[in-house]
C-alpha cells in the first residue's frame, strides 16, 4: 500500500472512531421546531408575570435566537388563573381553539385533564423528574416558598415570627394579614405536621388574631405598615420583588414546616399552536429561561441546575426545616384538600367574631 493510500485509510479510520459530533438539540425537539416553523404564531394570555406584553416582546427574541424560528408572540393580558382555566374548558367543549397556547399559575389536579401529557425529557433530557406534574400534563418552571412576609422597619428580623406558634402570641393580635384563602397549605394538615384536626384549630386561632385579609401581589400593605405581618403569604417571591423595589419586607419560612409550590406549565389540547408552545415551554427550562423568571419573577425551580432559589432552600434545611410540594399533595393526598377548605373555612369564621 502506498503511503498515500495508507495515510487516507488511517484518516478514515480516525473518522469512523471519533465520537460524535453533539447535536444541540434532540431528534424529538428537531421536529418540533421544524413544525412550529410552520405554525409561525404562539398566542399568550397571562396576568402580569414574565413581565406582561414587555416580557412576551422579550422572550420571543429569546426563543427565535434559541431554536433559529421566526414566530410571532402575540400577548393579551388575561383574567385570574381559575377564570382562565374555566374559558379554556369552555372553549374545549365547544370544539373551538383555546385563546392562549399557553397556562400557568393554575393548573391543578381538577383541570389537568384540559392539557397535553407531554413527557418533556424527550426535549431535554436532563430535566429533574420532580418537575413533572399532574401525569405530565405540566411541568413546574418556578418555586414558591410559602412563609410570612414582615414590615423589617417595624420589626427587626431577630423579632420577627420563625414559626407558626409565634404568629399566636398575645403581641401579633391585631397586626396580622391574612391571605384571602389557604391555597397551597394543605401541607400543614399532615399527620407528620399538624395533622387535619391540628391545621383547623390553628387557622381558627389565627384568624382570630387576624385584623384583616390581604390578597397576593399586596406586598404594600405590608410596607406600609398597614398589616406588618401577612401570613400564609404567596410565596416568597413577592418579597423578593419588593425588596429589589426597596420595600422594607423580609421573609421567613415557618420553622414546623416549609410549603412549597409551583406555577406548572400547560399547553391546551386544544391550543392552536402546539408546537410553538412546545418550544417556549422548553426554553423556560432551561438555564437562560430560568435566569428570565428569576430576573422577571425572583423565582425559578429548584431542581434545575444552577438554581437561584436552591441555596435558600439548604439554608432552611439545615436548621432543619422540612419542605413539602403541594403539588404532589394534591395528587398523593387529595384527601388533604377538603382538610384545607375546611381550615380556610375555621379562620373566616374566626375573623368574623
Amino acid at each position: 500500500m502506498s503511503i498515500s493510500k495508507l495515510a487516507l485509510t488511517v484518516a478514515a479510520a480516525a473518522l469512523l472512531s471519533a465520537p460524535a459530533v453533539a447535536q444541540p438539540f434532540t431528534p424529538a425537539l428537531q421536529k418540533v421546531i421544524d413544525a412550529a416553523k410552520q405554525e409561525g404564531v404562539l398566542t399568550l394570555s397571562y396576568g402580569s408575570a414574565l413581565d406582561g406584553a414587555a416580557g412576551a416582546l422579550k422572550l420571543q427574541a429569546m426563543v427565535n435566537k434559541k431554536f433559529g424560528t421566526n414566530l410571532k408572540f402575540n400577548y393579551t393580558p388575561a383574567p385570574s388563573g381559575p377564570e382562565m382555566a374555566s374559558r379554556i374548558a369552555q372553549e374545549a367543549a365547544s370544539g373551538r381553539p383555546s385563546s392562549t397556547d399557553i397556562f400557568f399559575t393554575s393548573l391543578t389536579s381538577d383541570n389537568a385533564h384540559l392539557f397535553q401529557a407531554i413527557d418533556w425529557r424527550d426535549y431535554l433530557p436532563d430535566l429533574p423528574p420532580e418537575a413533572l406534574k399532574y401525569g405530565n400534563r405540566g411541568v413546574a418552571f418556578t418555586t414558591l416558598l410559602i412563609g410570612i412576609t414582615y414590615n423589617t422597619n417595624l420589626i427587626p428580623p431577630d423579632k420577627a415570627p420563625k414559626s407558626l406558634k409565634d404568629l399566636l402570641k398575645p403581641e401579633w393580635k391585631g397586626k396580622l394579614g391574612a391571605r384571602i384563602s389557604t391555597t397551597f397549605m394543605a401541607y400543614l394538615a399532615l399527620p407528620e405536621v399538624l395533622g387535619p384536626q391540628g391545621a383547623i384549630d390553628f387557622f381558627r386561632e389565627f384568624g382570630a388574631r387576624a385584623e384583616g385579609q390581604i390578597r397576593c401581589g399586596s406586598w404594600e400593605r405590608v410596607s406600609s405598615g398597614e398589616f406588618p405581618v401577612f401570613f400564609p403569604d404567596c410565596g416568597d417571591y413577592e418579597a423578593r420583588k419588593a425588596q429589589r423595589l426597596g420595600a422594607p419586607v423580609g421573609h421567613v419560612i415557618p420553622q414546623e414546616a416549609g410549603g412549597m409550590a409551583s406555577w406548572p406549565l400547560g399547553i391546551p389540547n386544544n391550543s392552536a399552536h402546539p408546537n410553538a408552545a412546545r418550544l417556549f415551554v422548553t426554553f423556560m427550562l432551561t438555564r437562560e429561561g430560568q435566569d428570565v423568571v428569576w430576573e422577571s419573577d425572583g423565582t425559578d425551580y429548584y431542581k434545575i441546575p444552577g438554581s437561584h432559589i436552591a441555596p435558600e432552600i439548604e439554608k432552611y434545611k439545615a436548621r432543619g426545616v422540612k419542605f413539602y410540594d403541594q403539588l404532589d399533595i394534591d395528587v398523593e393526598h387529595p384527601e388533604l384538600m377538603k382538610v384545607q377548605n375546611e381550615m380556610f373555612q375555621a379562620m373566616q369564621k374566626a375573623m368574623q367574631k
